[in-house]
């Protein structure tokens, strides 16, 4: 099983695609407003896709949706195989969703009740344990962002951690304890510049100085959300890149 980055970018940033990845063929994270030229770019089939994770409300995480939802219609009206989309994210996702699907082509669009009828959203809190990857348990955990921001953390059955998306934050105690528990693989935002006097992600500084001392040499840190790519003399860590897989361990 592989991670594949699609994109890298935090909302401001110099050019670089937004962030967003695909575990496996199944599941989609994030939905970014260029997500369709970074599926096309990447070589995603859109008609594997059946969950589409969101880790919060913000547009450079959520522009995209219309998007996925037309070409998703697209594919279904052509008579191609398509499952129903399931995606997952925070309270208001729902509403958020079928608000931008309405700006995007209108209520008159097909493809508005065709999203009715085939998608179906679950939201959630820092107690709810969705399916998202075959053979491995999700765990939540509550981030500290603007807005209500939720990362999670895959496990096998022997509750070893093997993966850990860190979305928009600071650094706050619930990754804190999520580090604790020594992922082997951390894909991480790095948008924060360090010494910021009014931090809103995290830096570079907060993986050597916070991070690293927890997880030690056991976790690969891969750092995406980015104003600009960067090369990094930090043991460990590694720029996530478009195109990019990393490998999981599933067993």
């Amino acid at each position: 099983m592989r991670i594949k980055i699609l994109g890298n970018g935090g909302a401001l940033n110099n050019g670089l695609p937004y962030n967003a990845f695909a575990i496996g063929r199944t599941l989609l994270c994030e939905a970014p407003p260029d997500i369709m030229p970074s599926i096309q770019r990447q070589g995603l089939d859109l008609a594997a896709i059946d969950t589409i994770y969101i880790s919060h409300l913000h547009g450079d995480h959520t522009f995209g949706l219309p998007f996925l939802i037309l070409s998703a219609f697209s594919i279904a009206a052509g008579g191609g195989r398509k499952p129903a989309f399931r995606i997952v994210g925070p309270r208001g996702l729902q509403e958020m969703t079928q608000r931008l699907v309405a700006a995007a082509f209108t209520e008159s669009h097909p493809c508005y009740p065709w999203m009715q009828a085939h998608c179906t959203f679950e939201e959630i809190d820092e107690t709810a344990r969705p399916k998202l990857v075959k053979g491995l348990q999700t765990s939540i955990f509550k981030l500290d962002h603007m807005v209500e921001t939720f990362g999670f953390s895959l496990a096998r059955g022997d509750r070893r951690v093997v993966f850990a998306y860190v979305a928009d934050t600071i650094w706050c105690i619930s990754l804190q304890s999520v580090l604790r528990q020594r992922p082997e693989v951390v894909l991480i935002d790095l948008n924060g510049v360090d010494d910021d006097p009014s931090p809103v992600h995290l830096s570079q500084k907060d993986l050597r100085e916070k991070a690293i001392p927890i997880t030690g040499v056991h976790t690969r840190y891969w750092g995406t959300h980015l104003k600009n790519e960067f090369s990094s003399s930090i043991e460990g860590l590694t720029c996530a890149t478009p195109g990019m897989e990393i490998p999981l361990s599933a067993g």
